[in-house]
């Protein structure tokens, strides 16, 4: 009952932010025709000194009030306040940063821009915490209806400044919007009246202190990237390294964020009966890779004509930027899950044993290739980066819940089989196909896209078939749900 729960609410929220993220992208692209890889540079400068001050402050509250049997009123109060500080925090530093930041890269542009995020930090602070109901009873219906919403009116709004006045801060509205939105909405679906006290403190700190810690090293390993391709191959390197890291990345984590979102909570009910905690581990590994392998490969074969198609030849430089993160995504799918796990554990000190590592190897490695090899070297260098990170997860699995890495590494074989047949067909397709112009590449993209989809689905059944059809696996969630959904939708339609 609780698997079937918590995968019918992944797969809301997944489609949720997986539009969300779509529009995000769409929207990238699109002002991408109307601004410069400079102008994505500069604006990429400041989202990272927004993004290293939050992991330098982050206060997971709600996941603290996660663990808990019980939500006491004191323990939200206190939640809220932490959170209001922490914001007003951020902010009050990320403007202090502005000019310093302005002198470094000698673009004043950074000073308002800056200025302006900071009410993304605000905004987040003052939600409403009473939200963190939803989350403890695995419905994140609401949190799927505030985020659509949110990201289809940044996406207008974005795309009409970006098109009216070509103006960097565009990307801005695109950011600081949904924070604005998310806020009022939050305090109107889950109403709570705020009261300051921080009598909790101790308590919510002892957890959400040490995740704190955890996501700090994580977002240095993986912001301080943007930094140090900045500083040393220039922002328009900086503009291309973030454009194809964002195209690579964000289908990948719009699926796989509700996914370990609904996992932790899941996990963290029945963390006290380890074969069912392990078999609901490889349930949602197997979901992860089932949903978000072949997005990785797709985005890798087809970053050529992608790039040619949304981008325009001026932004070829991008490809091999797709590429090698594809690959390196397609590699992290096995782990994904592996924080869920630990956070459901309370073993966040394996977690940031792992960051560290990988901050150790991510800081020379990328600056030894940006400045020996530039764009390419960095990229090498966080391909090498990522690779660690997703073996120490392996590992950390293993010690964790005494599932070997070999068996997560089996668990999912239907999803690579077919993920497999799927990259075959997309390049094989696209391949025999000629380029040209914008509708024979749209054309191009599109076959290739439905033929790999077809045999993606074909394979992945037929091998679900000849291994006895289990209870427990992708297909049978999926088909489920499908059922689930048609059966209510003709219930509907007879009681109309």
């Amino acid at each position: 009952m609780l698997a079937r729960k918590v995968f019918a609410s992944s797969a809301f929220l997944t489609g949720s932010r997986f539009l969300g993220r779509g529009l995000d992208i769409v929207a990238a692209l699109v002002m991408a025709r109307f601004l410069s890889p400079a102008d994505f540079g500069v604006v990429t400068i400041g989202l990272a000194a927004l993004m290293v001050l939050e992991s330098f402050t982050e206060l997971p509250v709600e996941d603290a009030l996660l663990r808990e049997k019980e939500l006491r009123d004191e323990d939200v109060n206190t939640a809220f306040t932490l959170s209001a500080l922490r914001g007003l925090s951020v902010a009050a530093l990320l403007c202090a940063s502005a000019v310093p930041l302005a002198m470094i890269y000698d673009d004043n542009r950074l000073i308002l821009l800056i200025c302006l995020l900071g009410i993304a930090p605000v905004a987040r602070g003052l939600r409403s915490t009473m939200m963190v109901k939803f989350r403890r009873e695995v419905n994140y219906k609401p949190l799927a209806v505030i985020d659509m919403f949110c990201r289809i009116t940044s996406f207008l709004l974005a795309v009409a400044c970006a098109w009216y006045t070509e103006s960097y801060l565009s990307l801005v509205i695109l950011s600081v919007t949904p924070q604005i939105i998310e806020l009022i909405a939050t305090h109107l679906i889950a109403p709570y009246r705020p009261r300051f006290t921080l009598s909790k403190m101790r308590f919510i700190l002892s957890f959400a202190g040490q995740v704190t810690i955890s996501r700090v090293l994580a977002t240095l390993s993986s912001e301080g990237d943007r930094f140090l391709v900045g500083g040393f191959a220039g922002k328009a390197a900086l503009g291309f390294f973030s454009m194809g890291r964002s195209v690579a990345t964000t289908a990948s984590w719009a699926i796989a964020m509700p996914l370990l979102a609904v996992m932790y909570p899941g996990l963290a009910q029945i963390r006290e009966d380890p074969p069912r905690f392990r078999r609901s581990y490889l349930r949602g590994q197997g979901m992860i890779v089932f949903a978000i392998l072949p997005v990785s490969l797709a985005l890798g074969v087809l970053a050529d004509p992608l790039v040619r198609l949304a981008l325009g030849d001026e932004w070829l430089l991008v490809v091999p930027v797709m590429q090698a993160l594809s690959v390196l995504n397609a590699a992290a799918t096995f782990s994904m899950p592996a924080h869920s796990l630990a956070m459901a554990t309370g073993e966040i000190r394996q977690m940031i044993w792992r960051e560290a590592v990988t901050l150790v190897v991510s800081i020379p490695a990328v600056t030894f290739g940006a400045i020996y090899y530039g764009l390419s070297g960095a990229v090498l260098g966080r391909v090498l980066a990522g690779l660690v990170h997703t073996a120490m997860s392996l590992q950390m699995v293993t010690r964790l819940s005494d599932i070997p890495v070999a068996r997560q590494l089996i668990n999912p074989w239907r999803s690579v089989i077919g993920s497999a047949v799927f990259a075959a067909v997309l390049y094989l397709v696209s391949h025999t196909m000629a380029d040209g112009n914008w509708v024979e590449l749209a054309t191009l993209l599109a076959a290739s896209g439905i033929a790999a989809g077809i045999s993606y689905i074909a394979v992945h059944l037929a091998l679900w078939k000849l291994a006895g059809m289990p209870d427990d696996s992708p297909e049978h969630f999926l088909i489920d749900l499908i059922q689930s959904g048609l059966s209510r939708g003709n219930t509907a339609a007879a009681s109309s």
